[in-house]
């Protein structure tokens, strides 16, 4: 997932040169070593120097302040400001800014080196420790808050949970004073003061009931496809900007498409099970591709607490990660005839269609299997019902510690999954 850097930038990005021309990030927290991924004050340099902004970095620590120097020279970058000085201070003496980036003074994840507590020592006085990180947080924000207009934008990093990180008690307050969340990922958040457009996304399985569905509505559409829809989308001619699959044992059996898929980049993220590693060592190498077992292993991510889930669980919550707002289910059903005529039992307690399929009772287009497949039964009610409750239920529970609002509605003329979220038509896309 994105550092929050990444996420202001990506932020940035969307506004055309005339919107940023002449505007100016403020850093809270300088460079302080070279990591992969983590160098925000020569990201932010690039990106000023590309789109004609200016750039000031603040950091308590001269090394740090020394460090934004040095990248603000190395790429000739003469908007570039670096200040020595702590980020509270410095804030006290704007009259408003345009996009701030707060990665100040740390939380205490127990993790830090001896070098590190050692300077906090030097200016503090003592270690890092939550309780100066959270009231330091909170500070800025207060007075930010006073200061900005409805095109401010505020950027935190190492947003945790609730209790950890840096935004235990500023985002509240933020939340409070009616700030709105424009964008999140498991570790950063970005807050503006004018509400933003809803960010619909189609999560798209592949059950009966999408027979009507004229897949051209979402050709220009955010959209997530899961396991053997590729069939379809092949003669369609586009894809999905997302992929799902997390069936070890079609992954197993449909390797060489999926390899093709990702070797073409027909999707911007493919989401997997890790089992595929072991057929394909050398999937590891595109980042383009992520895996089920990376997000369960994050603190704070959702899919840490998927107990039982299918592609469409998944599928929905990575829709949920992504940071969408609406997301809209079309084509799970969860309807399957579990044993199919054209199928036969395996000894591993997999099926294979041993025939063509005259008539394919669970999925829309008659091509989604075909004589050869080999795949796990559906379990519906063991599986899949459960893991859509489960979804459900983690919903509710991170829209209320992360303060979001997300709307989840099921696209549906079959009655599945009306329990769970709002239920509407097919004919009611738009």
């Amino acid at each position: 997932m994105d550092h929050g850097h990444i996420l202001l930038i990506k932020y940035i990005n969307t506004l055309t040169d005339e919107e940023v021309k002449g505007k100016t990030i403020i850093e809270i927290g300088s460079v302080r070593e070279e990591l992969d991924g983590q160098n925000s004050t020569e990201q932010f340099t690039k990106l000023c120097k590309e789109r004609n902004m200016s750039l000031v970095s603040v950091d308590m620590d001269e090394k740090c302040s020394s460090n934004a120097s040095k990248v603000f020279k190395k790429y000739n970058f003469k908007k570039g400001k670096a200040i020595n000085m702590k980020g509270e201070d410095y804030i006290r003496q704007l009259e408003s800014f345009d996009y701030i980036y707060l990665d100040g003074y740390d939380y205490d994840h127990k993790q830090h080196s001896l070098e590190r507590n050692e300077r906090y020592n030097h200016y503090f006085g003592k270690e890092i420790n939550n309780e100066d990180c959270w009231e330091g947080h909170l500070e800025m924000v207060k007075y930010l808050e006073q200061i900005s207009d409805n095109n401010s934008v505020i950027c935190f990093d190492d947003i945790i949970s609730e209790t950890v990180g840096k935004g235990v008690t500023a985002l509240p307050y933020l939340f409070d004073k009616k700030w709105y969340m424009f964008n999140r990922t498991n570790t950063a958040v970005i807050l503006t003061k004018k509400k933003v457009p809803r960010k619909h996304i189609y999560v798209v399985g592949n059950g009966k009931s999408l027979e009507r569905l004229n897949f051209e509505f979402l050709r220009d559409k955010e959209w997530i496809g899961c396991c053997l829809g590729f069939r379809h989308w092949e003669e369609l001619g586009f894809y999905p900007k997302y992929y799902v699959n997390v069936d070890p044992v079609v992954l197993k059996h449909h390797l060489s498409s999926i390899k093709d898929m990702i070797i073409k980049g027909t999707s911007k993220l493919f989401l997997l099970d890790a089992s595929i590693i072991q057929h394909w060592p050398e999937i590891q190498t595109y980042k383009s591709v992520v895996f089920l077992q990376q997000f369960k292993q994050q603190p704070n991510n959702p899919f840490r607490n998927l107990i039982d889930w299918c592609s469409g669980t998944v599928a929905t919550t990575l829709a949920y990660v992504l940071g969408f707002d609406t997301i809209n289910i079309l084509g799970m059903d969860c309807k399957y005839v579990e044993f199919i005529p054209e199928c036969t039992k395996l000894k591993d307690g997999s099926l294979k269609i041993y025939s063509p399929i005259m008539k394919n009772p669970n999925y829309y287009f008659k091509g989604y299997q075909r004589k050869g497949d080999i795949y796990q039964p559906p379990n519906t009610d063991r599986v899949h019902k459960q893991s859509w409750t489960d979804v459900r239920n983690i919903f509710l529970l991170f829209n209320l510690i992360t303060q979001r609002e997300v709307m989840i509605f099921n696209y549906n003329y079959l009655e599945t999954l009306d329990h769970l979220f709002e239920r509407k038509s097919l004919d009611e896309l738009d």
